[in-house]
């Protein structure tokens, strides 16, 4: 996982030092040659999601793997490009198995360490991140000048070769996957067309040469996709997004705080290399703190920070100390040995803050969806790294006719502050979950796995408060279903009947009676009342002399409104679901094997009336 980390951040701090190299070459414009970079980026904006969504359907790994095979067979294409046209057709390629590695980067880790342990693993993963990111510029450097441009694609392919046969024996299979019967492709078409126009957008702030129209119909275009993928999503059967996964806060608030969050860490980037009176040597030595201060506190954080804190008192705390990090630089930009301190700590906050973050959001999404969730990590980095670059070069355009030298880096840094004041904001939204993996359960639980199986529990559940469960439960989603749906005139018992002849067309009123626990001349009464409203049809044998031989089915009215009962009941409780503690959640979804025993052992007893007549038994 961290081979695959450190490949896609390495490339993406390494490829604009090649724009020189690729002027010469193909005789080609700036403006041209930027493509290299944005048609990658607009790429994996735009796949990222999708594929952490076709990953959860067919398999984590499968997809992992095979984007190592993409990324790195383009990148060989990539290093033998004939012309720019070929160069950035073939990363668009490279950025499709990009997308299929990042999407999955962190929904592997996720799903292959004990909930306690996530927070410390994604740290690690982060660190791999942060030193593809700090070796970029100083490793591209030295392939250009040396071995040329194209080196500095070739240099993938080995590393690819081995993290597809490291992988291939060391990453787990996918135990749960999120059947898909058909991929939402209007809402892919929709998304890319959101990212895209919004990406463009925000590279014509950046400096991108395009004329203000074009700039203006980007902006529509994003806005118009972004309305158009909300309502679609709303409406359709498999949405590539589902709005409940969007709903709980600690998602949502956790997305806005990890796009604030990789826009500070990417500013600096775009910043200091064009600040005045600064040496190609020193700027690369003052943004090595940067990515160097992340590294070390996405490892060695959980450590060093108290054991008895949660994810909240650590990202308000990683906050802080970004927001005094950049508030310092303010003070003096351009002073190189103070900004290289300012970044180092402002990495260090960072590096406590993001891993957290993200542990917060992949803990709030099911783990059958965590394909999906890492998805929208990656895009909101992505749309983070736009906005680091726009935020830096706009308030470098505003402040470039200032009088004083120092004034648009300050302009810069002040815009990085208040998306640093953003990210803390996040953490203090109401209903936010509170992620706790301390290191001291991470101990405890590695202890207990290596010192053999955990003995088994006698403590068994209450069964009157069991059954008084079942029943409120009942009691709401009748309440519920009602108030949903006032117009409706059937009882829920009757609803229930509906439902049952939905499932066992041609069934006979004694197996009905049987299936829902009902007396025979109840089922009676209900059928006689449903086949009056014109639900139920009866089958042959009403008028013959064996009236045990009636079958039920439903009419197209009775279709419909078991169709819309069903639909109620689900919208109700993924409602619901979704309001509860992400905590509370895990424990649900952990429970569900031993619940679905329990229903099958109730059935039995209930089909068996010898048995449940045994006080033993019972």
């Amino acid at each position: 996982m961290c081979l695959g980390a450190f490949m896609g951040q390495l490339d993406a701090s390494i490829v604009t030092l090649t724009f020189p190299a690729v002027q010469r070459e193909f005789g080609m414009s700036l403006a041209g040659v930027q493509w290299v970079s944005l048609a990658y980026l607009l790429t994996v904006v735009g796949l990222v999601v999708s594929a952490g969504r076709v990953a959860d359907a067919v398999g984590r790994k499968f997809v992992y793997l095979q984007g190592f095979v993409v990324f790195t067979l383009a990148s060989a294409a990539c290093a033998l490009a004939p012309g720019l046209g070929w160069l950035i057709g073939f990363r668009v390629v490279q950025a499709v198995g990009a997308a299929m590695l990042q999407a999955n980067s962190v929904a592997l880790v996720v799903t292959s360490v004990p909930p306690q342990r996530m927070r410390a693993a994604l740290g690690v993963q982060a660190g791999a991140q942060a030193l593809g990111l700090a070796l970029g510029p100083a490793l591209g450097g030295m392939l250009v000048a040396s071995a040329g441009w194209r080196w500095v694609y070739g240099v993938n392919v080995p590393i690819g070769l081995l993290a597809l046969a490291i992988g291939r024996y060391l990453l787990p299979r996918t135990r749960e996957r999120n059947a898909m019967e058909q991929f939402d492709w209007r809402g892919l078409l929709l998304m890319i067309g959101s990212t895209t126009g919004a990406l463009v957008a925000v590279s014509a702030v950046s400096g991108l040469p395009l004329p203000a129209w074009a700039a203006i119909t980007a902006m529509v275009l994003a806005a118009a996709c972004a309305t158009g993928a909300v309502r679609w999503a709303r409406r359709a059967p498999e949405p590539l997004v589902d709005p409940a996964l969007l709903r709980p806060p600690t998602v949502s608030a956790g997305l806005i705080g990890a796009f604030a969050a990789y826009l500070v860490l990417f500013g600096p980037l775009a910043l200091f290399p064009q600040l005045r009176g600064a040496t190609p040597a020193t700027t690369g030595l003052v943004l090595t703190a940067l990515p160097a201060g992340f590294a070390v506190a996405a490892v060695v954080g959980t450590r060093l920070l108290p054991r008895h804190w949660g994810g909240r008192r650590r990202e308000r705390l990683g906050a802080v100390v970004v927001m005094t990090a950049l508030a310092a630089l303010v003070i003096s930009p351009a002073a190189p040995w103070w900004s290289f301190a300012c970044l180092g700590v402002l990495g260090l906050g960072l590096g406590v803050f993001i891993p957290s973050n993200n542990a917060g959001i992949m803990s709030a999404i099911p783990s059958g969806r965590s394909g999906t969730s890492g998805g929208l990590v990656n895009m909101s980095r992505g749309l983070g790294t736009a906005g680091g670059v726009a935020v830096v070069t706009l308030a470098l355009h505003l402040g470039r006719h200032a009088e004083s030298a120092s004034a648009a880096p300050r302009i810069a840094l002040l815009g990085l502050l208040a998306f640093a004041v953003l990210a803390a904001g996040t953490t203090f939204v109401h209903g936010r979950a509170e992620f706790q993996g301390s290191s001291e359960r991470e101990e405890s639980s590695m202890t207990a796995s290596a010192a053999g199986p955990l003995p088994a529990l006698v403590a068994r559940p209450d069964e009157s408060a069991l059954a008084e469960a079942i029943a409120c439960l009942r009691r709401a989603m009748r309440r519920a279903a009602r108030a949903t749906d006032p117009a409706n005139t059937l009882s829920v018992a009757q609803l229930e009947l509906l439902s049952c002849v939905s499932e066992h067309p041609g069934i006979r009123p004694g197996q009905l009676a049987r299936q829902l626990r009902l007396a025979p001349n109840s089922v009676t009464t209900l059928v006689n009342g449903l086949v009056g409203q014109d639900m139920i049809v009866r089958g042959s044998g009403e008028a013959g002399e064996d009236r045990r031989a009636v079958t039920l089915t439903l009419t197209a009215a009775g279709h419909e409104a078991v169709r819309s009962w069903q639909a109620t009941n689900t919208d109700i409780l993924r409602a619901a679901l979704a309001d509860l503690h992400p905590g509370w959640q895990h424990l649900l979804g952990a429970a569900m094997p031993a619940l679905e025993e329990l229903t099958r052992a109730i059935d039995t007893r209930a089909d068996s009336p010898a048995q449940s007549s045994s006080p033993a038994h019972a």
